[in-house]
């Protein structure tokens, strides 16, 4: 069984191997109304999996008075709808293994739905409640409320998620993206169902809709669903798109003392988005820089070569307003200016150097080969449908992947290195005893938790 399952897989996300095979067979369905939703048909195994997103209907939109408003809406979607009160409600769930949940993105409020194909409507009219007539009641709320000020003040002990805190802020600065999506602790103990209900009438709108579905459904099945859950949203007739704005970091090095043993460094960058023509060059950078784990240059020089640390790592991030490179990592607090050489001496190196033809091919072989692996789940395969939506794709991008990516150069890295590692805009956070410079601003609050 578990032979025939890996034949299935690999011939299902092999990479086409001419202009007319597709990687996936991505159909796009318009219901009666029109709404639209990618769909990979599979009627191989009895589920179904849906993943959808609300386009710019995410934290970015909660004032600095209502932080956690998106939220605290993506816990109580489920805590209760239509006449089934919370407990009701997850009874429904379980008892027909069904799994539903929100979740709220900086950019997009995100939904994921799975089920057995035979639980389809039972599953399908859940969330047409959670969406059309969420309750809010007073019980589920104020408990959903105390998780999330419980979970910060347990995070308060995290030196990770205190220097993650702070990065927000000093990268994001005077943007929306600077506020804490998870809330503070006195904007959660505000909030309403009244602001609950103000969100989601705003912004959980039809024409903000990205939808990805795969399983066992046809065509005429995902028209019907289309319809009966998400048409009786209001309509924004095309109106949410917003004015995007960039943030304006705060550059330099900044401290913000803790006694531990550790100091974790954070490094940041802006970067560019993923339309830009150097975005397949940027993803094989980043491999070879720091994002291909222990094969890539940080970690053998700071881990293998010196034993620094468990682990440094690169990683691009892109949000729609926001696009940046970071570099993480932790060592012994007597350590960090010898870490700080290390990875300024790779910088230089890539920069004047570029890369070797064998670093190059393994980069690109482990991004291509990569990709099929991560898509061997119904869920992960309707999320990314969604992804690519919310991103701007076209339905043909995954059948290009492997060519854009093979067509990078050597002469691509080294332009992409000189365009993001700039010095002059660099932030740099140290979150530990001292930091390896004596040009440090100190950060003494932290801010956007209580």
């Amino acid at each position: 069984m578990k032979i025939i399952i890996i034949l299935f897989i690999a011939l299902l996300f092999s990479f086409p191997v001419n202009a007319a095979e597709k990687f996936l067979n991505i159909q796009e369905v318009t219901s009666d109304s029109g709404l639209t939703a990618w769909l990979v048909e599979d009627h191989s195994l009895p589920i179904i999996a849906i993943q959808f997103s609300f386009l710019d209907a995410g934290a970015k939109n909660d004032p600095a008075n209502k932080q956690g408003r998106a939220k605290l809406l993506s816990n109580m979607l489920d805590e209760g709808a239509g006449e089934l009160d919370s407990q009701a409600f997850q009874k429904q769930l379980n008892d027909h293994s069904i799994s539903l949940s929100f979740s709220n993105g900086r950019d997009h409020f995100n939904g994921n739905l799975k089920t057995l194909s035979r639980h389809k409507e039972k599953a399908f009219n859940l969330l047409r409640l959670a969406l059309n007539s969420p309750r809010f009641d007073a019980e589920p709320l104020e408990r959903m409320k105390q998780a999330n000020i419980s979970r910060i003040k347990s995070s308060l002990t995290n030196p990770n998620w205190i220097a993650a805190r702070l990065q927000n802020d000093l990268v994001f600065n005077d943007h929306p993206y600077a506020l804490n999506s998870g809330g503070t602790i006195s904007s959660l103990t505000q909030l309403s169902s009244n602001d609950l209900k103000e969100f989601k009438d705003t912004f959980l709108k039809k024409d903000r809709l990205a939808v990805g579905i795969t399983g066992d459904i046809t065509i005429e099945e995902v028209k019907v669903f289309l319809d009966q859950v998400f048409n009786d949203l209001p309509s924004d007739k095309g109106s949410h798109q917003t004015k995007k704005s960039s943030p304006t970091p705060k550059l330099g090095h900044y401290l913000y003392e803790k006694d531990i043993p550790q100091t974790i460094v954070d490094i940041n960058f802006p970067s560019f988005s993923r339309q830009d023509p150097d975005f397949y060059a940027a993803l094989v950078f980043n491999h070879i820089l720091g994002g291909g784990g222990f094969g890539s240059r940080l970690m053998e020089k700071a881990r293998e070569d010196e034993g620094l640390t468990y682990g440094i790592y690169s990683s691009l991030s892109f949000l729609d307003e926001a696009q940046g490179f970071s570099i993480s990592t932790s060592t012994q607090s007597d350590k960090v200016e010898r870490m700080m050489q290390i990875i300024e001496s790779e910088i230089a190196l890539i920069k004047q150097d570029g890369v070797s033809e064998k670093e190059l091919t393994d980069a690109k072989s482990y991004i291509t080969g990569s990709l099929p692996l991560s898509l061997t789940s119904t869920s992960k395969i309707a999320g990314i449908l969604a992804s690519l939506q919310k991103n701007d794709r076209s339905i043909d991008y995954l059948d290009n992947y492997k060519k854009n990516i093979e067509t990078v150069n050597a002469n691509d890295i080294k332009r992409v290195a000189s365009r993001i590692l700039n010095e002059e805009k660099m932030t740099a956070l140290f979150v530990g005893p001292h930091a390896p410079t004596t040009n440090i601003n100190k950060l003494e609050a932290l801010p956007n938790v209580e």
